[in-house]
């Protein structure tokens, strides 16, 4: 474990709050701005434009998880529901495992489960998202979302598309594990849910 992965988990500065939900509201919208303009140009202008920079880390969530809504339903408008899931969710997966990556090099995440989860609970920190995970074996677990900042803001739709980037970020946190969300607080579940697992042939 890096001691910057220990410390942080310990307790997160505000700044440093600050710095990586601005790098993750770059990372996502851009990877949605830019699936947006070659399905369709005219809208991602339109969209880009609403509101203005925030100050605050809760105003720069509601700020980006609004933006989010307003990007894939205009992806949805262009290329329907199912084209716009699959789409959105490769582009995001991608763009969430470039940030696991960074993420794994910069805070010196080991290979161990306890690592994965204190540096998830980093991120989801930043995100205003707080979470228990209940394993089930060495290699199975139950992520259970209680608290998502985000959920104010976001669809169902929303939730379906942006969860990819968490998926991502796990398996670029630990090329050897995976996560896939099953139910979202937005779709009227009390919590949402995830599945980890571990590749079978490292199980």
């Amino acid at each position: 474990m890096g001691i910057r992965l220990f410390i942080l988990d310990l307790w997160t500065p505000k700044f440093v709050i600050n710095a990586e939900l601005d790098k993750v509201s770059a990372l996502t919208t851009d990877a949605l701005k830019e699936l947006l303009n070659t399905q369709m140009p005219s809208a991602t202008s339109e969209v880009a434009q609403k509101g203005l920079s925030s100050r605050s880390a809760k105003e720069k969530r509601a700020f980006m998880s609004k933006e989010h809504k307003d990007l894939v339903e205009s992806l949805a408008l262009a290329l329907g529901r199912e084209e716009a899931v699959r789409l959105g969710r490769d582009a995001l997966f991608k763009a969430g495992e470039q940030l696991g990556k960074e993420t794994r090099l910069r805070l010196g995440v080991g290979n161990s489960r306890r690592d994965l989860i204190k540096a998830a609970r980093i991120l989801y920190r930043v995100l205003g998202i707080s979470f228990k995970v209940e394993w089930q074996g060495q290699t199975n677990a139950t992520l259970i979302v209680d608290r998502c900042e985000l959920a104010k803001n976001y669809s169902e739709l929303t939730c379906t598309v942006l969860s990819a980037t968490d998926e991502g970020v796990v398996k670029g946190l630990n090329p050897d594990m995976n996560m896939k969300f099953e139910t979202w607080i937005t779709s009227g579940c009390s919590n949402c849910t995830a599945k980890i697992s571990q590749n079978e042939r490292n199980s």
